[in-house]
């Protein structure tokens, strides 16, 4: 029973599921980004090769759109069964649904139960890594709330709002955002206004990941910053049943360690 993923970090999360039974493939590697994909000939043979598809949806994977709507796949879309569970995506709604270990159990329980109604001789197989992997997510959230005690009114900025599920969860609340699309650099207006803020609020903690450039930021903000770098895709993590937990656990720590500074 082969699952494909569209993302790393639902890899992550599958293979939580499938221990032991089986080891969920990958459709968007390193060096692609999800929200401008050119899929490579390896990359579609994945993808054909998947009989239950695990992915977030047209909001962030819109060119898997037309193969995956002619797939033979059970397919899951991670954030129209948030949606259908009547979850809070927030008024701008942000694509990152992993940041969220709320949303990972969901993902998780809903892709348990497609793989034992299709796989019945493992069923008993993914119920107790079902259990093992719920348990982990209440212990970690358990860490993560020890790790941001007394964060939670430290004023901070993200380059882009990928955190905003994390921040929910967990009593956090940027204030304010660089830019509020990645592809276009903000206008003079919008930056003098974000140093104003950054400056009324001391803000020393600023959110980016591993492509911005922490040089240029800093001329752009005309202050200086402790900049923190997160890879929201989780790239660096092999797969494993654990890897999802260390991944947010890791973010924490990146996080709590920049409001601290």
């Amino acid at each position: 029973m082969q699952v494909v993923s569209s993302i790393k970090p639902l890899q992550l999360i599958a293979a939580a599921v499938t221990e032991g039974i089986s080891s969920p493939a990958l459709v968007i590697g390193p060096g692609q980004d999800p929200h401008h994909l050119s899929l490579r000939p390896s990359e579609r043979r994945t993808l054909a090769t998947a009989d239950v598809l695990l992915w977030v949806g047209p909001l962030l994977e819109q060119e898997l759109s037309d193969i995956i709507e002619s797939s033979d796949a059970e397919v899951i879309s991670s954030f129209a069964l948030l949606q259908a569970a009547g979850r809070d995506m927030g008024e701008n709604i942000d694509p990152h649904i992993w940041l969220s270990t709320q949303h990972a159990r969901l993902i998780a329980q809903v892709l348990a139960r497609r793989l034992q109604a299709v796989d019945a001789p493992n069923r008993a197989a993914y119920a107790n890594n079902l259990n093992r992997f719920l348990l982990a997510m209440d212990e970690l959230d358990g860490q993560i709330s020890e790790k941001l005690e007394g964060l939670q009114e430290s004023p901070f900025a993200v380059y882009h709002n990928a955190f905003w599920y994390f921040e929910q969860q967990f009593g956090l609340s940027h204030l304010v955002s660089v830019t509020d699309n990645e592809e276009l650099q903000p206008g003079v207006r919008k930056i003098l206004q974000i140093r104003q803020a950054l400056e009324e609020a001391g803000a020393n903690c600023l959110l980016i990941q591993p492509q911005h450039k922490p040089q240029e930021l800093g001329q752009l903000l005309g202050r200086s910053m402790y900049m923190t770098s997160i890879d929201v895709l989780g790239y660096d993590y092999p797969v494993s049943s654990r890897a999802y937990a260390d991944f947010m656990r890791d973010l924490s720590e990146a996080l709590a360690g920049c409001l601290s500074a």
